[in-house]
């Protein structure tokens, strides 16, 4: 494909479909792309006959696209599907997500009315030891709840609650309460390592206390940012990757 006079570097890589403009900046910033083997910068400008790569990998008219590992902060009332059975709206009806021309996928699920941080890469063989249930990686979720737990009912959860499924475990900790109208509701951080269909509503129901809101604000060593907002998607850095790779290494 040729340029003629020219296209600046992370514009070109939103056109070839890699990443979005704002991200194809935060990547050269970081030095995962090279042109001719060299490191890139912000604002070069490309005429179509360079050979230009992300992380090693050769993008291109005729290359696939390279790896690529983003967040998304999930809105409240959408699926975490490619599509929907129904009229509800699905993540990849998000406009950050729909004009994506090739496919990721999420590691992991978020309920229809969870929020918050979900994973999401075209890096099969990580997504599958991220979802592996020996895998073991904590999952922290902000719930906020209809009625403040006993001491009791945080150790019984520590120690292992059987639900219909098997046992179940998690470290839950008070933050704060807050006032909901004429009713007060309580916050709690609670953290679980595994992805069971509806783990920590189901935990909760066990206590008899209503989920009012939950959030996952942590997979593993990601965290969501405070300033990223629900809809948004944004890349992961070099050291999120290296970081969640750490926690999940190939055996092979």
């Amino acid at each position: 494909m040729t340029l003629g006079k020219g296209m600046r570097l992370q514009k070109w890589l939103s056109h070839m479909g890699v990443t979005s403009r704002r991200s194809a900046e935060t990547w050269i910033g970081a030095g995962r792309v090279k042109v001719d083997g060299d490191v890139a910068h912000v604002g070069q400008q490309i005429f179509g006959h360079e050979r230009v790569t992300v992380d090693g990998q050769v993008i291109g008219s005729q290359g696939a696209p390279p790896r690529v590992y983003w967040m998304l902060h999930k809105p409240d009332k959408t699926l975490t599907s490619q599509k929907s059975d129904d009229e509800r709206s699905t993540i990849f009806d998000l406009k950050a997500l729909s004009q994506i021309p090739f496919r990721v996928n999420y590691v992991g699920r978020l309920d229809f009315r969870t929020e918050g941080l979900l994973l999401l890469t075209n890096d099969g063989e990580l997504l599958h030891r991220l979802t592996h249930p020996s895998s073991q990686i904590p999952r922290r979720y902000q719930v906020l709840l209809s009625k403040k737990l006993s001491k009791a009912q945080v150790d019984e959860a520590s120690q292992g609650i059987r639900l219909s499924d098997g046992l179940a475990r998690a470290d839950i900790r008070f933050v704060q309460s807050e006032k909901l109208g004429a009713s007060q509701g309580y916050w709690y951080f609670v953290t679980v390592t595994e992805g069971r269909n509806r783990l920590v509503r189901r935990l909760m129901e066990h206590f008899e206390s209503r989920v009012l809101r939950l959030i996952r604000d942590a997979y593993g060593p990601v965290r969501l940012p405070q300033n990223l907002r629900a809809g948004d998607l944004r890349a992961l850095t070099h050291d999120e990757i290296v970081d969640l790779k750490a926690c999940v290494p190939d055996q092979s």
